[in-house]
């Protein structure tokens, strides 16, 4: 066993394994399978879902995985599905003691019984929902990158009167302009 590989002994007292397949029983209801049972994952499997029920072996979070169709979903991006308010306040929590854990487990299932109904059920209309919601979260970030880098030139362009500069880079990143910054660019397309 390497060194990263180790588990630490307090680690193995806090029966985390015990502690979710108590927890997550449900899961047994619903046709699943447990695939493997460890001191920080245990795992159930059906048909093509797989599941993973997590202790962070540093952060000592609580975490909770779905796998379909190679790919997989966080707690926080199954919440999100239905609830973006919640998501956006939704952490995982960290135990690192037997009481703290069984209540991080004890709200993790909740949370798994309460929003993951439709993963669970396999439904294909919720895993395309969290497929196109983890593309649009994905073009939001890399617009968002973008103007961070883009915007600094833009300004620098249209303060120096380099106007036709200054207007195709507030273009790339049109949808992330300021009211004043939209002023900029038509003032940069008039000039430029």
């Amino acid at each position: 066993m390497s060194t990263n590989e180790h588990i630490d002994p307090e680690r193995m007292r806090l029966n985390f394994a015990d502690i979710v397949e108590k927890r997550f029983g449900f899961l047994l209801e619903l046709g699943f399978v447990k695939t493997e049972a460890l001191p920080t994952m245990v795992r159930y499997r059906k048909g093509d879902l797989e599941l993973s029920i997590y202790l962070g072996r540093q952060s000592y979070e609580v975490g909770f995985e779905i796998g379909h169709a190679n790919e997989t979903y966080s707690m926080s991006e199954i919440i999100r599905a239905t609830d973006p308010g919640t998501a956006d306040q939704y952490r995982n929590a960290a135990a690192t003691t037997a009481t703290e854990l069984a209540t991080a487990v004890d709200r993790l299932a909740g949370l798994v019984t309460k929003y993951g109904e439709r993963a669970l059920r396999d439904d294909p209309a919720f895993f395309a929902g969290l497929s196109q919601q983890r593309k649009d979260w994905s073009e939001t970030y890399a617009l968002d990158v973008l103007a961070q880098q883009v915007r600094p030139k833009a300004e620098a362009a249209f303060r120096e009167g380099r106007f036709r500069e200054a207007a195709e880079l507030y273009e790339k990143i049109h949808a992330r302009l300021t009211p004043a910054e939209l002023k900029k660019l038509d003032i940069a397309r008039q000039r430029g």
